[in-house]
This record gives C-alpha cells, structure tokens and sequence, in this order.
C-alpha cells in the first residue's frame, strides 16, 4: 500500500505520517490491542525508540489516528458541499455522492481509519465521539441539508431526507469496511460495485417517487 498523508493532515513530517499511516494500516487489520509499538516499528523499518519519539504511547498515537482522521473527513464532506451546491439536477447529486474518490476519502488510509474508528468505538472514548458525533450526526445532517435545497430547487418532492441521508451514510460505512478485504489483499463477502450501483439506484428512485 503506499504511504501517503491523509489530505486535510496538519504532519508535513514524513516520518510520523508513515507511522500514523502503517498503524491506522495495522490497527483496522488486526484490532487495537493486537499491535504493539514494536509490530509498528518493524513494519516501519525503524528502531521502536524512534516511534517513542514521536508518541509516548500506543494511546497517544491512536489519538492522532482519529484527529487527522476527522481532518481528512471534514476536508472532503467540504468538497461534497461545493459540489452538491452547483447540482441542478439529482444525477448531478447522485454522481457527487457516489464519487468514488470522496466515498474512499481518494485515500485507502482514510478508508481503514473509518473501519478502524467503527471497530474501536465501543473501546475507545475518541472513536466512539468520532462515529456518533461526525459519521452519524455531522454526516446525516449535512446530506439532509443536500437533499432539502434539491426539494426547494423542485427538483425532487418533498420527503423525509433525514432518513435518505441515513440510508446514503449507512452504505458508505458499510462499503468502507468492504473495501478493506480489498487493501488486505482478499476477496470482499461481496461485489462492491454491484453493491453501489444497487444502492445509487434504490437513493435515486426513492428520492425522485418522495418518501
């Protein structure tokens, strides 16, 4: 996988973005407690000396995970904003939404800091403030935000767009997680971009019928 910053990311040391990016990479693969600093060092090729420089502790590090995770989100559900207020038709919107490079934040790391915040939540206090706070109700919020200037736009009926924001995050949560048999190198329980092409057109209809 290539080590690369998370867009947004506030590091512009390399050293300590490839220790943030190889143990987001560890973490999702393996749970939290399954790592330790030493299993980070080596798959960085450093002393573990030189990972304590940085972080005094496997806690800390995590801390970081998250903060420049909630970064990289915030940046690209910024960029979705911009673009679904130029959309004049609901293609347009569903085109933004199913973008496949804000769904996977155009990073695999962000997709595995997602997956690594969802499996943590009910260990962690940051992850567990993390998904309810930004994935849940930040996320549901502004997409029903997308979905009502399209029902003041006329383009689609009135309906309930909380519950169409919900669906959208619910299937991106869920294809995030998928993905990560992808970076792994194994086969998803499932085909991805069946998956999405199957949920586009159930958001699609439902928002053109109203709900």
């Amino acid at each position: 996988m290539s080590q690369r910053k998370i867009p947004g990311s506030v590091y512009d040391n390399e050293t300590k973005n490839k220790i943030l990016d190889t143990a987001t990479e560890l973490f999702a693969q393996k749970g939290f407690g399954a790592v330790s600093m030493r299993d980070i060092s080596n798959a960085v090729g450093i002393k573990t000396s030189g990972i304590y420089y940085h972080y005094d502790s496997k806690d800390a590090l995590m801390e970081d995970i998250l903060s420049r995770l909630e970064g990289g989100y915030r940046h690209y559900f910024a960029w979705l904003t911009r673009m679904n207020e130029k959309a004049e038709t609901l293609e347009e919107l569903m085109d933004n939404m199913f973008n496949k490079e804000f769904i996977e934040m155009r990073n695999p790391i962000g997709c595995l800091g997602m997956s690594l915040a969802m499996k943590e939540q009910h260990n962690n206090e940051s992850a567990r403030r993390l998904v309810f706070e930004l994935f849940y109700g930040y996320s549901i919020r502004v997409m029903g935000e997308h979905f009502d200037r399209m029902v003041e736009k006329g383009v689609i009926p009135p309906s309930d767009t909380k519950t169409v924001a919900t669906l959208f995050m619910v299937s991106v949560l869920a294809g995030n997680d998928i993905r990560v048999h992808e970076y792994a190198g194994t086969k998803p329980p499932i085909d991805c971009a069946g998956m999405y092409r199957d949920l586009r057109k159930l958001i699609t209809e439902t928002l053109r019928r109203g709900i």
